[in-house]
């Protein structure tokens, strides 16, 4: 009885391995994430590139969204941008390096505004970091306390 009981289990699992062959016959690989996949034209990443072909500077794909911000939040935005927390719509200029927007970004850019924005920042936290001295704070990591 026992060999009958084998045979019959190794039938079962043969029939389970063929359908799960089949399954995955049947199913598509996941698509990669590409550029054509995520519906945008012309984004920050190709503004990067573009940026980097006329000036020859290369900055981040951050840098440019945070200049971008910046310049959405003044009080004559020169860019069309709701800038809300949560706001996780992608940049996408359809007209490519002739968009107005595009344009005025590379005028910003040229400008120096990237690395002024990156001064005032640090500027910013060295500030912060100079009052919590004063006030007694030490500001910094807290250090394991040794035994003594």
């Amino acid at each position: 009885m026992a060999a009958k009981s084998k045979a019959k289990e190794e039938v079962i699992e043969d029939e389970d391995l063929e359908e799960l062959e089949s399954d995955v016959d049947g199913e598509e690989a996941p698509k990669s994430k590409s550029k054509k996949d995520d519906g945008v034209t012309f984004g920050v990443a190709d503004l990067v590139l573009l940026i980097k072909e006329e000036t020859g500077k290369e900055f981040s794909t951050r840098d440019l969204r945070t200049l971008i911000r910046k310049m959405a939040r003044e009080d004559n935005p020169r860019v069309d941008r709701e800038v809300i927390p949560g706001n996780r719509a992608r940049y996408d200029w359809p007209k490519g390096a002739k968009d107005p927007e595009v344009k005025r970004i590379l005028t910003a850019v040229k400008g120096g505004e990237v690395e002024a924005g990156k001064k005032e920042a640090l500027d910013a936290l060295k500030a912060r970091k100079a009052e919590k001295k004063a006030k007694g704070e030490d500001g910094g990591k807290k250090g394991k306390k040794s035994k003594k």
